[in-house]
């Protein structure tokens, strides 16, 4: 082989060999490269991650503290309410106390009523009112006690009242000697309350049951009227 041909033949080997190793090194550097690439983007992910759970740390904490907020919060609104009725429960004995201080408890209910009768008749329906609240709440002659407070209702124009405190005298006992002019009360109550069909019947049944009593010829002209 002359000499330029060794020559060349050598040096050609030795390029391919650099090249060769260039291309390692040039795989080793882009293996490096995306092996640190990689490792970045792990690095990344990780502190997203981190991030990401100290805000749901952050996020359990601040539920936590708004439960714990809430719980007091209710517990201060159901101690507020205890409060406000166990206020309201004082405010009402004080003025059941007041009353009954005003008209004598001590009295029996015997002479309560007696009294409370004796305001009716001569019109003092307010001290009558407070007597006869009372020998009602005690059991004492209830269903009178109560038409005595439907008549004082019905007196003073508070219809509606009248209606309720008759309804329940009735209740109580529906034979008495009274009962007619109770229903007529009771229908004329009706009848400014704008019921008229209901005060109808109240009517009707007055001139039915008692047709001699005066109570039925005051349905009579009235139910003309309707």
């Amino acid at each position: 082989m002359p000499f330029g041909t060794l020559i060349y033949a050598e040096t050609s080997a030795y390029g391919v060999r650099d090249n060769s190793l260039n291309t390692q090194k040039s795989l080793q550097n882009n293996s490096i490269l995306s092996m640190r690439q990689k490792i970045k983007e792990q690095q990344e992910r990780i502190e997203g991650l981190t991030t990401i759970i100290e805000g749901l740390s952050a996020s359990v904490n601040k539920l936590n503290i708004a439960n714990k907020n809430t719980t007091k919060t209710i517990y201060e609104l159901k101690y507020m309410l205890k409060n406000n009725k166990i206020a309201f429960k004082e405010k009402a004995n004080k003025e059941i106390n007041k009353i009954e201080k005003n008209t004598s408890i001590n009295k029996s209910s015997k002479i309560l009523y007696s009294e409370g009768v004796r305001h009716f008749v001569k019109h003092h329906y307010s001290e009558a009112k407070k007597r006869f609240i009372i020998t009602s709440s005690k059991g004492y002659k209830p269903a009178i006690s109560n038409y005595y407070l439907g008549e004082i209702a019905y007196y003073t124009k508070q219809y509606k009242d009248a209606i309720s405190y008759f309804k329940k005298s009735v209740e109580i006992k529906d034979k008495t000697s009274y009962i007619d002019t109770l229903l007529l009360h009771s229908a004329i109550s009706l009848d400014k309350t704008g019921k008229k069909q209901k005060a109808k019947i109240f009517y009707q049944n007055i001139i039915d049951n008692y047709p001699n009593n005066k109570t039925a010829k005051i349905s009579r002209d009235r139910i003309k009227k309707l």
